[in-house]
């Protein structure tokens, strides 16, 4: 153990929690501790001002220099027995707050740049506890043997190595730390390496302590007891992933009662709810946030209560970050989508209409690049070089680009599936000449069930050029049909079946009655064509064929009972006499276009446009007894029409022959 057997072991070592305003979407506050503020880049105070106002003459830490950094990395040291101590005896949150502040003023002199985001922290605390440990072991130099800021620019020397010892106080050329004497960046690996070589030599410390790296392994937050620690089992002191076994069980512990909790909430919240207002948009932003807050809140008790250290810590340090930045991904793109949603019922055009389709597509690209945006921060936090990797895609990843070119497409074309969303895991749809059921939408290709239950598996690339039928998204199915009618069908039996026919359909309850259409369409080939076309109110195909048989089982009861018959191809030979041409009605229809040319009324090319008025609107429509014909019409014509014959008159006053020269008598 790293403490002596006294009645107190030093339960407490914490550093500020920063959870604050991610992305700009949420704002998580949580506990922390004040943070010593940063001035100039040579000169910062340290925890003693603190302290109650004379209470201790307040220190300061200067990084001017190596002598200056060494300088006051002892004095830290020499503080932080002071503050530890305290600490030992009161544990309150007040010396917590001043042991915290020490530390975090001591860990500024080490140069963590290279360490990733999410675990400098962790890292520079565990790098602190090895420096003092060698500094505890190996005497330091004299002060005045160590150049000054002043005179390392004068030899040039970048930096000073502490005599038998690895370390080395460099001067930092970039960054936030610039023109600053550091502990160098390969402190971090070189520090715990040597002390493992010299960890056998005593400690010099006022503390009753062996080692500062054993007092950080027992480190807890006021909040656990310290009897917790006192009575441990042995066999739960042992290190697994650097950490005492006994940290890992209540870390594991807390995992999954936070993680059932969390759970039974979105659980919960999954739960049929109102489908309007801000209701829907709360309860979809529930989870992220939930995930967010308990996050940071166990993070919170890890570090600061439980002080896990070691590999244990730098992989929660990852995890809680992937969790936290994953969250807000996801409530960024809910608050986005709601407010285009939004922004599209407070417009003017339908929701499916071309602007509201742009506005939905610029949206969620918005959303997309948000949310990469977002991630990529995260995957920097946890030492993954996004933005290295983008900014080094030159032109060798123009070649790696054109190598994985298909892989890309089909990738790309499985994106904008699910951003468009022309069909959806369970639709059936029609593509090319072949249909099936949509199984799944994945990576490279969409998995389509067809219609004889094989599978069609189809690159998402060509999938998303394809022309989609969606027959899921049909609010009504047309049925379209053509019957014909034999020609001895005569025309009241023909209006006599579209009559039926149309109140047939205008009365089912389940055709939409004002997309009924039944028209004579014309004459065929050997029938009287009838076509119907209507809309069925169903979305779901078994019941759309049991509607359409119905519908046609009922017109064959129709043409049944109007003693017509459905035509069917045929040939009907007609034989019969020869008639000759009438003389007689061709010579008066000579005369009357005569009579046409005398009077200069010939209608050729057309007709003149006085006669063109004259015939406006004179034949009766809807014909005579039609039940929407205007009461007090007539079938005859107005009185004074002129119109040109439709027939030739025949001039009785010739003679013409007989028609038929059968019955022609004979001559003598």
């Amino acid at each position: 153990m790293g403490l002596s057997q006294s009645p107190n072991i030093v339960t407490g070592c914490v550093k500020c929690l920063r959870i604050g305003a991610i992305a700009g979407a949420i704002l998580i506050a949580t506990v922390a501790m004040p943070s010593v503020a940063k001035a100039q880049p040579t000169v910062t105070e340290t925890a003693a001002q603190l302290d109650d106002a004379g209470a201790r003459r307040p220190l300061v830490s200067r990084t001017d220099g190596p002598r200056q950094t060494l300088e006051s990395l002892l004095s830290l040291r020499a503080e932080l027995e002071r503050s530890l101590g305290e600490y030992l005896q009161t544990q309150s949150y007040e010396s917590h707050l001043r042991l915290a502040a020490t530390f975090d003023q001591a860990i500024a002199l080490i140069d963590l740049d290279e360490v990733p985001l999410a675990s400098r922290d962790k890292v520079g605390f565990e790098t602190l506890g090895a420096i003092l440990d060698i500094l505890g072991r190996v005497a330091p130099p004299r002060l005045n043997d160590i150049p000054d800021g002043d005179a390392a620019r004068a030899l040039g020397e970048p930096s000073y190595g502490i005599p038998g010892t690895p370390l080395r106080i460099v001067r930092v050329e970039h960054g936030e730390h610039a023109g600053e004497y550091l502990f160098g960046a390969n402190t971090v690996a070189v520090a715990p390496r040597f002390l493992r070589q010299i960890e056998r030599l005593p400690l010099r410390s006022e503390l009753p302590i062996k080692s500062w790296q054993g007092v950080f392994l027992d480190l807890t937050g006021p909040m656990i007891p310290i009897g917790l620690v006192l009575e441990a089992p042995d066999g739960l002191r042992g290190l697994v992933l650097d950490t005492p076994i006994w940290k890992v069980l209540i870390a594991g512990a807390v995992l999954v009662a936070v993680g059932s909790g969390v759970t039974l909430l979105i659980w919960f919240n999954a739960s049929p709810g109102p489908r309007s207002g801000l209701t829907p948009i709360l309860r979809a932003l529930l989870p992220p946030i939930a995930l967010v807050v308990v996050t940071a809140m166990v993070g919170y008790f890890f570090r600061y209560e439980l002080n896990i250290l070691g590999r244990f810590a730098r992989a929660w340090d990852v995890v809680e970050t992937i969790i936290v930045y994953m969250a807000v991904t996801w409530a960024f793109w809910l608050m986005t989508v709601a407010l285009l949603d939004w922004v599209i019922s407070r417009g003017t055009p339908s929701k499916q209409s071309f602007d509201a389709s742009m506005l939905r597509l610029i949206g969620r690209m918005f959303a997309v690049l948000g949310g990469l945006t977002i991630l990529s921060i995260g995957a920097s936090e946890i030492g993954l070089p996004v933005l290295s990797i983008l900014a080094g895609l030159g032109i060798g990843g123009l070649a790696i680009a054109l190598a994985i070119r298909p892989t890309l497409e089909n990738l790309i074309g499985g994106f904008i599936l699910y951003l468009d969303r022309p069909v959806k895991v369970g639709d059936f749809c029609t593509f090319g000449d072949q249909a099936g059921t949509i199984e799944s939408i994945g990576i490279r290709s969409t998995q389509i069930r067809a219609l004889d239950r094989t599978v069609i598996s189809i690159p998402n690339s060509q999938f998303a050029d394809m022309q989609l039928i969606n027959w899921a998204r049909c609010d009504q199915m047309l049925i379209e049909r053509t019957i014909g009618l034999r020609y001895e069908t005569d025309t009241e039996q023909l209006r006599y079946v579209l009559v039926k026919i149309r109140e047939m359909l205008h009365a089912h309850p389940r055709i939409d009655s004002g997309t009924v259409r039944v028209r004579f369409s014309g004459h065929g080939d050997f029938s009287l064509d009838i076509s119907i076309r209507v809309y069925a109110m169903t979305q779901e195909w078994n019941d759309y064929f049991a509607i359409q048989e119905d519908v046609l089982l009922r017109i064959d009861e129709i043409v049944r009972a109007t003693g017509a018959g459905f035509a069917f191809p045929s040939q009907t030979l007609y034989v019969g006499r020869d008639i000759l041409p009438d003389d007689a009605s061709a010579a008066a229809a000579r005369r009357e276009v005569a009579g046409w040319r005398q009077s200069r009324r010939l209608p050729f090319p057309d007709f003149a446009p006085t006669t063109l008025e004259r015939l406006a609107s004179t034949l009766p429509y809807p014909p005579r007894g039609s039940a929407v014909a205007g009461a007090g019409e007539s079938d005859e014509p107005a009185a004074g029409d002129e119109r040109l014959s439709a027939a030739p008159k025949q001039n009785h006053d010739v003679d013409s022959r007989p028609t038929d020269p059968v019955e022609q008598p004979k001559k003598a």
